[in-house]
């Protein structure tokens, strides 16, 4: 329903006053289209929301019974694939950290290039692209964190290498982490057996805020 003053005017994007009489059947038509469709839409993002809770809440039970019942604690980082008996149905569960780097990056840049001028017949053409795709920066200044995460993976039987390779390491910072929950199950095709994602948005759809706590009445003390 359009937004309207005291005197029944329709208000425009710019908050002016337009009589209803003049506002075209077409421009009424859209209106209620749009408003209607919105209030279908909200109402499914946060049931979709209310059960994203209950889902991820039964899935971090099930994990923390299952460390119980073995005796371990777990905080159950990475990737976690959970299939029903006949293995046709897959919850997979992802928990992405975006890194970042402290102010240690500069002294392992100081250390691997001290490292590269110490090697008297000089490095391989490709590592050394690697390296020097690992260091650069872009336009906002950013560094290539994927690229520095490469090089920790590299087999370097060097102690200096080694060396920067640990400050490296120590120098990550977790900026924030991102769960994100797939369903999948096994369908036939022509081409055979593949797996087919439910797609529901999932893991775009806000958690609803927690309700407020409701005060104590006073007792009178």
């Amino acid at each position: 329903m359009a937004t309207k003053d005291k005197d029944g005017n329709w208000l425009d994007e710019k908050g002016r006053p337009i009589p209803e009489q003049y506002i075209p059947a077409t421009d009424k038509k859209r209106d209620a289209l749009v408003e209607r469709t919105f209030k279908k839409v909200v109402k499914l993002a946060e049931k979709i929301a209310e059960h994203r809770i209950e889902i991820e809440g039964s899935i971090d039970k099930y994990l923390e019974e299952l460390a119980k019942e073995n005796r371990t604690r777990e905080n159950w980082k990475g990737n976690i694939l959970l299939y029903n008996f006949d293995k046709s149905l897959v919850i997979e569960r992802r928990i992405n950290d975006h890194i970042g780097f402290d102010e240690r990056l500069q002294m392992v840049k100081t250390l691997v290039d001290k490292w590269i001028a110490s090697r008297l017949d000089g490095i391989d053409d490709n590592l050394g692209k690697v390296i020097a795709q690992a260091f650069n920066v872009d336009k906002q200044g950013r560094v290539n964190t994927a690229m520095l995460m490469k090089l920790l993976n590299l087999e370097i039987e060097d102690s200096e290498w080694k060396k920067a390779m640990r400050m490296l390491k120590e120098s990550i910072i977790v900026k924030s982490s991102k769960q994100s929950t797939t369903f999948k199950r096994k369908v036939k095709t022509e081409a055979g057996e593949t797996w087919e994602v439910i797609v529901l948005n999932f893991n775009d759809v806000p958690r609803p805020a927690a309700p407020a706590k409701k005060k104590e009445k006073d007792d009178g003390k």
